[in-house]
């Protein structure tokens, strides 16, 4: 049976752990009806995470006992290969909202909203973005709750996404590979796997209407991989799904 899973700072460096946020009670007394002797997942979103056996009930805390099972301390036993970043333009909130949803739970590390040249919308509530990653986060089983980055114009967003390579064979501990989705005449197919042998990868995922060329040799300028999803036009949030998944599981 899948156990109910929630982040949080959580000390699960002892055998007893407390649970006093309100809304975590509220949710396990009052929306799930558990009781005492059931089973949860509690995790610092830093990595750590401990099945829990509740133990006590009062109205301001509740208390469990850490079980003795191997704690996972990353995604990789689940086949995440590749530690992601996102760089996504700002699209109509429900669909940049989406967007993020899946991205996490499709396993990436990082999220930058960037706004491009056929930017349209640029309000975005950033407490409730990640308010969105916290929630599917608990609810795909990332252990490390993706970070939310500040928003930047796409000309910082391509100086920022990777960080200096010293040498081709110390690119996996620098900035990793960097690949910007577009639909054009010199959009290759992506490589497989996606991203090559780096653990890390940035990319790009643009508006409606995609990156302008501008844009596009700006990215190539700075080293970036122009590759393409597929000869159909995606929609942006569908981009950042697709994207993000074949990235993350490296094909």
């Amino acid at each position: 049976m899948r156990l109910n899973r929630f982040i949080g700072e959580y000390d699960l460096s002892k055998k007893e752990v407390e649970i006093v946020d309100p809304k975590t009670i509220k949710q396990i007394k009052t929306v799930l009806r558990l009781k005492v002797g059931d089973k949860i997942i509690l995790s610092n979103g830093k990595g750590h995470e401990a099945e829990i056996t509740l133990d006590f009930f009062s109205a301001e805390k509740i208390t469990g006992t850490k079980n003795n099972i191997p704690a996972r301390t990353s995604l990789a036993g689940i086949g995440v290969v590749k530690q992601v970043h996102l760089y996504l333009a700002i699209l109509k909130k429900e669909n940049f909202e989406l967007a993020v949803q899946k991205a996490v739970e499709c396993g990436v590390s990082k999220i930058t909203p960037i706004i491009t040249e056929r930017t349209i919308k640029t309000g975005l509530s950033i407490p409730r973005l990640e308010k969105i990653i916290l929630e599917a986060s608990e609810q795909c089983g990332q252990n490390v709750v993706p970070d939310l980055f500040p928003i930047l114009d796409f000309e910082d967003a391509i100086e920022n996404a990777g960080g200096p390579a010293r040498n081709a064979s110390s690119i996996a501990d620098a900035g990793g590979e960097k690949i910007i989705f577009h639909l054009g005449k010199e959009a290759a197919k992506p490589p497989s796997p996606l991203g090559g042998l780096a653990a890390k990868l940035s990319i790009f995922v643009g508006p409606e209407g995609g990156f302008t060329q501008k844009e596009i040799e700006l990215a190539k300028n700075s080293s970036f991989t122009v590759a393409s999803l597929g000869p159909l036009t995606l929609r942006g949030e569908t981009a950042a799904i697709i994207g993000t998944y074949r990235s993350v599981y490296g094909f």
